[in-house]
């Protein structure tokens, strides 16, 4: 594929872009090192750091956090040939009221990877919501929380 992308007359340039000038038909690309590239199509890559996009109004993108553990136990409760995959269900809560509460207003999904019948990754990833949330917040007590 890389020959070609090369064949049709893609050139590959490695630097750190600090700065893009949009104009009417091309874009520019400032490198850290002086260079600078002429493109039609620019792909902003750097994330929620937004660092060369400019909006036209305020962007407040959502955040979603994950927080996983690789696990030795004694059992679990998973099936070692299957994984589950954003597992949303609260039934586990067992009409706990904090659990529950916590759960609506933090709300989030289960990763479970059973590579044994002792050995498990677990991994909760939050919904994406306009504030991350921390671990001390999901877990008060937990982790110097």
């Amino acid at each position: 594929m890389l020959q070609k992308f090369i064949s049709n007359g893609v050139k590959f340039h490695q630097a750190k872009v600090i700065k893009v000038i949009h104009e009417e038909f091309k874009s520019l690309l400032i490198c850290n090192e002086g260079v600078t590239i002429q493109a039609a199509v620019v792909l902003d890559a750097t994330g929620f750091s937004r660092c060369l996009v400019q909006y036209d109004k305020p962007y407040n993108p959502g955040y979603q956090v994950a927080y996983g553990i690789l696990a030795e136990v004694e059992e679990h409760p998973f099936d070692v040939d299957k994984m589950l995959f954003m597992d949303w269900r609260d039934s586990h809560l067992n009409n706990n009221v904090e659990l529950n509460e916590r759960n609506s207003s933090i709300p989030s999904f289960l990763y479970a990877m059973p590579s044994s019948s002792t050995r498990i990754f677990l991994e909760e990833t939050s919904l994406a919501s306009s504030a991350a949330w921390s671990v001390h917040e999901r877990y008060p007590g937990k982790n110097g929380g």
